[in-house]
């Protein structure tokens, strides 16, 4: 169920953006206007901030091109040092990924420059440890995230504050 909802939003920001670029350009100043009274304006508005502070093209291009065939937990848990034009490569030519030149160059910058988050740096500092990041992005959808964490502190001795185990649970519960 989210990810069909993150499947929606990332449509309609798509869609809202295309809107915009038209609007931008001055092709269609005027067909906007009657879409920003409309109802879908209050549910896009606040979905097109946050990703324009991001990187909403890079974002949304990985978000469609990369995420049909995995989530991006796969993707935003490799390492620092990855190749990302040697991976894009591989999907092409290993798995069938169809994407133009301009779509490689937006995936490849955008992964280069992205930030970890606090959750990321966590897992890649202490949870790959002990093992791969596949144990991660391999659990399905709805796995009981906090239930995992205390099991792996208590039973196999990860140690991790309060606020990391916040930050690791954040970001897992987040990328479902």
């Amino acid at each position: 169920m989210k990810k069909l909802l993150r499947v929606s939003l990332m449509t309609m920001l798509i869609a809202l953006l295309s809107v915009s670029l038209v609007f931008v350009t001055g092709c269609s100043a005027e067909e906007e206007p009657s879409e920003e009274p409309a109802a879908e304006e209050p549910a896009q508005e606040p979905a097109e901030e946050p990703a324009a502070t991001e990187v909403p093209e890079g974002e949304a291009v990985v978000e469609g091109a990369c995420t049909s065939c995995h989530d991006v937990t796969r993707i935003y848990l490799q390492t620092e040092m990855t190749d990302w034009n040697n991976v894009i490569a591989t999907m092409e030519t290993a798995h069938g990924a169809v994407l133009t030149d301009e779509e490689k160059a937006t995936i490849a910058e955008f992964l280069e420059s992205r930030n970890p988050s606090e959750g990321e740096v966590v897992i890649q500092g202490k949870c790959t440890t002990c093992h791969d990041v596949s144990k991660i992005y391999s659990q399905p959808t709805g796995t009981n995230w906090e239930s995992i964490l205390d099991r792996m502190m208590t039973v196999h001795g990860a140690e991790l504050t309060e606020a990391e185990q916040a930050a690791v649970l954040d970001y897992l519960e987040g990328h479902e």
